[in-house]
């Protein structure tokens, strides 16, 4: 059963007039293709650039190569035994050869599969999609204006409104609940809430091998038993195998070998920090980021030949008056952009994270940062961008009322990246010559306005287009309050019922789960 937005409006087909015309214009978002709008035509490289910095980042590879922190991980031994060699210096150098193969190998696109399958997508390279993601340990009040700690039940309110809000497309969680006490009761406690909150695809952070077994069993019992997850992948995993600068770490490494064991899709993450971590040249950040992530494709592939991944390149960038993140800035927005055109030459899906607002409110700050950062990244074609809704504050603080604004601003992007469509009738000569010679001079009433409203245009929920005078006599309403209003209705009256309460008892069995059932909206 596909959740649909609780305020959309009708459709054209219940009613005519003027107020029919009204009611269908109210509509939030038009109906896609779960493969996503073709991008690219944004370079922030020229080609000459680009192959420049993939040739660094090979030279990278094969003189300076990556450390390894703690024990040697398995498939680094065995990536040793199949090519790669070992430095005076101890580290594993990797030779173009044999990136060059992993490549070969990572798949040009795969599904994410929601736990409807009307809200599976395909993640394909230049294809973008828009997604949660984060780590917020605050969430902003906004009747209060205050920010307060985060918990579990945070994480499944946010995920149930998200599940209402169609532009987007996946569902990882971005508070963090703080009040569990383990990383075990943290990991199949965020799972749960995500699962029961949402039928869209999910995305997920474990901290053991133990928990990877753990969750992967989880999905298996919603989706009705022993493999069904590795069979439809509902939730992709966000899951670097190193600590920049250029290291293995073996803790990270094992978790990732386990994932790929049990068929979760990875993001091959790498986000180092310009200034800190990675140079402070935007290029030279775009060097080492993309030669980790080429370091952890080629892990994955030796774990998995053939593995669903994306390349997952995230050079963050820093303040360097003061060394604190700068999520929403002008030169993140390049990165990420520079990030995602190396991938779509590279022919492989990539994730970008764009949309850390370094504000913490949903203000101009916040729409005009978020707008650029995920524009520019949608353009170079990121097939996922990660962060893109809800966050705040460089990723310490969420705020849900910014999901449902956010909302808006993606459909937008999204129409901007579908660009114009050059057609015959699109041309309109005949529309042009029938208005100007035999008709009234205007286009309001032609067939082709009426055909196109809802395929050419987008309509927003909640951002207002009215008069001053229609704005004043509604309340004079702000777009946080209609967001405000929107949240409350949804957290009272929207508590996905996909997973039985059969299911949801035997997880409930198997797992120490902290969400009441009450707080479920379970009888």
């Amino acid at each position: 059963m596909t959740n649909k937005d609780p305020t959309a409006g009708r459709t054209r087909s219940e009613g005519s007039g003027r107020a029919a015309r009204v009611r269908s214009r109210k509509q939030p978002v038009i109906e896609r293709s779960p493969n996503g709008p073709l991008a690219g035509r944004f370079n922030p490289l020229t080609t000459g650039e680009l192959e420049r910095i993939l040739e660094s980042a090979y030279h990278v590879l094969e003189t300076v190569g990556m450390e390894v922190m703690g024990d040697m991980p398995p498939a680094a031994l065995k990536m040793l035994e199949e090519g790669a060699t070992l430095s005076d210096h101890g580290r594993i150098l990797i030779p173009r050869s044999k990136v060059e193969d992993a490549l070969a190998l990572t798949p040009k696109s795969f599904t994410l599969h929601g736990f409807d399958s009307d809200r599976s997508i395909e993640v394909a390279a230049g294809r973008p999609h828009f997604g949660t993601a984060g780590g917020a340990v605050s969430i902003l009040d906004c009747e209060t204006g205050e920010y307060r700690e985060t918990g579990l039940q945070d994480v499944y309110d946010m995920a149930r409104l998200v599940d209402t809000l169609p532009n987007i497309h996946w569902c990882y969680r971005s508070p963090i609940a703080r009040d569990m006490e383990t990383v075990e009761l943290l990991d199949n406690n965020t799972a749960y809430s995500l699962l029961r909150g949402t039928t869209m695809p999910l995305g997920i952070t474990l901290g053991s091998v133990q928990n990877v077994k753990n969750v992967t069993r989880m999905f298996d019992l919603a989706l009705g038993g022993e493999g069904r997850f590795s069979e439809t992948p509902i939730a992709h995993m966000v899951q670097g195998a190193g600590v920049p600068p250029l290291r293995f770490a073996y803790e990270r490494c094992i978790i990732k070998e386990e994932a790929i064991r049990q068929g979760f899709p990875i993001m091959i993450a790498s986000a180092p920090q310009a200034g800190a971590t990675s140079p402070a040249a935007l290029a030279g950040s775009v060097v080492q980021s993309t030669a980790e992530a080429l370091a952890g494709i080629v892990y994955a592939n030796t774990v998995k030949p053939g593995c669903p991944l994306t390349f997952a390149a995230w050079p963050f960038v820093s303040d360097l008056r003061t060394g604190a993140m700068s999520g929403g800035s002008g030169e993140q927005a390049l990165l990420m952009a520079a990030v995602a055109q190396v991938a779509l030459y590279l022919g492989i899906p990539s994730s970008v994270a764009a949309g850390m607002t370094d504000s913490k409110l949903p203000d101009a700050q916040s729409g005009f940062e978020k707008s650029l950062n995920i524009a520019l990244a949608g353009h170079a074609g990121a097939a996922m961008i990660h962060e893109s809704a809800g966050m705040h504050a460089s990723l310490m603080g969420c705020c849900l009322e910014s999901y449902v604004i956010d909302n808006d601003m993606l459909g937008n992007i999204l129409r901007t990246i579908e660009g114009i469509t050059v057609s015959d009738d699109m041309l309109s000569i005949a529309p042009i010559k029938e208005v100007n010679i035999d008709g009234a001079g205007h286009y309001l009433g032609e067939s082709q306005t009426l055909e196109l409203m809802q395929s050419e245009y987008i309509y927003p929920a909640h951002s207002n287009r009215n008069t001053i005078e229609e704005w004043k006599e509604a309340g004079s309403k702000s777009i946080v309050d209609r967001a405000m209003e929107y949240t409350k209705n949804t957290l009272e009256n929207h508590h996905p019922t996909h997973i039985s309460n059969e299911i949801d008892d035997k997880i409930r069995q198997a797992f120490d789960i902290r969400l009441s059932k009450e707080a479920i909206g379970r009888p």
